[in-house]
């Protein structure tokens, strides 16, 4: 399981029950497959976003073999 900022870890108890569950699968799977989101630009460079349902997104950090989630929010909330 890759590891959770504080901030990722409050976002996802925040979340609705099913959209939890989900977090916790997509989060899951970054550690076989760390590509699977887009890698952001800017100032942004160097994070990764994955979507999570429509309106949701997973800001994550792939450091060597480690991920790191950083936070879990809403899609216009998550790049501010």
């Amino acid at each position: 399981m890759p590891e959770l900022s504080s901030r990722a870890r409050r976002d996802i108890e925040a979340l609705p029950p099913a959209l939890r569950k989900k977090a916790e699968e997509l989060i899951a799977r970054l550690d076989t497959e760390p590509a699977l989101g887009k890698k952001l630009l800017g100032p942004l460079e160097g994070i990764r976003s994955t979507r999570l349902g429509r309106a949701h997104r997973v800001l994550y950090r792939v450091e060597g073999a480690a991920v790191r989630v950083l936070t879990v929010r809403p899609r216009k909330d998550a790049y501010r």
